[in-house]
């Protein structure tokens, strides 16, 4: 879902705090009038779901739908503790991209959980040194692959891109300069034993290493906020930054 605002701010009597201009407050209002009307929620949701099929259907590609992992044929025991795939608005992902004040030549970006590798594509409009996927479903890796297949290229700029089918927890990640990249893929216990690993990497190589999060701000902060040894760079409605210090 794309995160959109709008408006000039002008500053109230005192210059205390910005205000909004009538036309946006009466807008915002509208908003939210209708945000609560029970057809909304089902109409914005038809919306989103036409947008991505857009999408996929411009780039040659299968990236769209929500997909609970309980519904795949495969077996590991971690299974139950990953959430449904959902695929994640471009804008929202390159936006976050772009933030990121690295040389990405520099840099391996991962997709822990990468689902249908939509994420894997617009981060090869970034020319890092290369880029990997990690997806433990092998129905939703293999369509990853062929998405890397018949994608069709517009601004792409690195092409050293893979896909590997593997567990999140059995995972080395290389001694190397890294931007990792989590959707909310695991349930919260999972996620932790996840992020120590990740930490006990690091303290084996010391590195530059950056982390993006996309999902609720209670599961960003439990994630990377909470701990000590990641600075928050950015926060967005869908997405923090964080930098391992």
């Amino acid at each position: 879902m794309p995160a959109t605002e709008w408006g000039e701010t002008t500053m109230s009597r005192g210059g205390s705090r910005p205000l909004k201009p009538t036309g946006v407050v009466r807008m915002t209002s509208l908003t939210s009038r209708l945000k609560s009307s029970a057809w909304v929620k089902p109409v914005l949701k038809q919306i989103n779901k036409s947008r991505c099929g857009a999408w996929d259907l411009i780039h040659g590609v299968d990236t769209c739908g929500e997909i609970p992992l309980s519904g795949l044929d495969f077996s590991s025991k971690n299974k139950s503790a990953g959430l449904e795939y959902q695929s994640h608005h471009p804008a929202v992902t390159r936006a976050a991209l772009q933030s990121l004040a690295i040389r990405h030549e520099d840099y391996t970006f991962i997709d822990i959980g990468c689902g249908k590798g939509r994420v894997l594509l617009i981060a090869s409009e970034f020319p890092f040194r290369r880029i990997i996927g990690l997806e433990f479903a092998p129905t939703l890796a293999e369509i990853a692959r062929r998405n890397l297949n018949s994608y069709r290229r517009g601004h792409q700029k690195c092409t050293q891109i893979e896909v590997v089918t593997g567990d999140a927890m059995e995972y080395e990640l290389a001694p190397e300069p890294q931007v990792l990249y989590f959707f909310s893929p695991f349930s919260p216990n999972v996620l932790d034993q996840i992020v120590q690993r990740v930490e006990e990497s690091f303290q084996r190589s010391p590195r530059e290493l950056l982390v993006m999060f996309s999902g609720v701000i209670p599961m960003r902060e439990r994630a990377f906020g909470s701990r000590p040894q990641y600075e928050r760079l950015r926060r967005e409605r869908h997405m923090d930054v964080y930098r391992h210090r």
